[in-house]
């Protein structure tokens, strides 16, 4: 999975400790294939390489006095441009950074994470009219990036355009299918806002591709009391019966997936429980296979069904909700379940979730216009 530094929904600019580590050696990893071509000696090879070294143990110091020394021998060496922007930005040194890596992203070199870097850089300094303009830049030649998208969204969020914001994040989910971010952000709006059914499903599908996230426990009680709120908002609203033909759908996927769970509401009579949630998603399964499967394929639910068919899903809704629910009964029920655990855990990692582009059903997915 692609790590990157982040910006919540409420506009907080974050930079994990262990992105420290993370992000110099995934921002120089495409360095490293310039730093294997057309070196003018030797010796400047070398200092590239004892630069990318300062910065994988943190001393960014030296290893911006290394790029500069480089930069003075072959100041047109593109990889040296970058690691120098690189280092400059985790040292927190924005405007310098900004300096540094403006003339790269018009260079055919340029790759997504000089556009990021730049943009987040301007951010930092409070340019944000510049941050929209090189993350519009960036995404004219890298459409498919989702964590180019992601950053669009959390500019809009910190204007407070938080409906821009979403419609960021659901694009990059559209385009980047398996870039994580933007499934916890937007599965954060939708979440705190009426649509948590698109919540639920964007938040169980962030758990499957970033399951060691350290997110893991906070989304897991978010999805967990996310259900209450689900059902309490089912029961409220009538939804439209429809008769579908030529297997049409008169009604939206997510329509379909509430009228399914309305059905199944006395299900969870008694209170939303990891027992009770399993058995009401097994019997949504059922359901949906019956009659909206062939209609809407998604990807999710076809990854839920894998699970039941193999005698897996009891355990996945248990890694799902039983911490949420109660350590002390989630630790009693893998001490009873050691092998079944171990097993799932296992399944878990040789048959990954893998989202697809084509099953996000939002139907406010714009084309991106010239001018805010």
């Amino acid at each position: 999975m692609f790590c990157s530094f982040t910006t919540s929904y409420s506009g907080t600019i974050i930079m994990p400790p262990v992105l420290k580590i993370l992000l110099p050696c995934l921002l120089l990893f495409n360095g490293a294939i310039y730093a294997q071509n057309d070196w003018p000696s030797p010796e400047l090879e070398q200092m590239y390489h004892h630069a990318q070294d300062y910065v994988n143990i943190g001393n960014y110091k030296d290893a911006i006095t290394t790029y500069r020394q480089a930069i003075l021998l072959a100041p047109g060496k593109f990889a040296l441009q970058k690691g120098l922007g690189t280092a400059l930005y985790l040292t927190g040194d924005f405007g310098n950074t900004i300096k540094t890596l403006i003339p790269l992203i018009d260079l055919k070199e340029a790759e997504e994470q000089c556009f990021l870097l730049l943009a987040k850089s301007e951010i930092a300094i409070g340019d944000t009219k510049a941050a929209r303009t090189t993350l519009r830049k960036g995404l004219q030649r890298f459409s498919s990036s989702g964590s180019l998208y992601h950053e669009s969204g959390s500019l809009y969020a910190l204007d407070r355009k938080h409906r821009a914001a979403l419609d960021e994040w659901m694009h990059g989910i559209s385009v980047d299918p398996n870039y994580s971010t933007n499934y916890y952000d937007a599965a954060l709006a939708c979440l705190t806002t009426r649509n948590v059914m698109r919540g639920l499903l964007l938040a169980e599908i962030f758990l499957n591709i970033a399951p060691d996230t350290t997110k893991e426990q906070e989304v897991k009680k978010m999805l967990f009391t996310g259900y209450k709120t689900m059902f309490d908002n089912i029961v409220q609203k009538a939804i439209k019966a429809t008769t579908y033909t030529g297997g049409k759908p008169g009604i939206s996927f997510e329509e379909a997936v509430e009228e399914i769970y309305r059905s199944l509401t006395p299900v969870i009579s008694d209170g939303i429980t990891t027992e009770n949630l399993t058995m009401v998603r097994t019997r949504f399964l059922m359901d949906w296979h019956a009659k909206y499967a062939g209609v809407y394929p998604f990807s999710l639910f076809t990854y839920q069904d894998y699970l039941l068919r193999n005698g897996l899903f009891d355990m996945y809704n248990e890694w799902l909700f039983g911490k949420a629910e109660s350590i002390t009964e989630y630790n009693a029920w893998n001490q009873f379940h050691p092998v079944e655990t171990n097993l799932f855990l296992e399944k878990q990692k040789e048959h990954p979730l893998h989202p697809t582009s084509t099953d996000f059903y939002y139907s406010r997915l714009k084309q991106r216009k010239n001018s805010d």
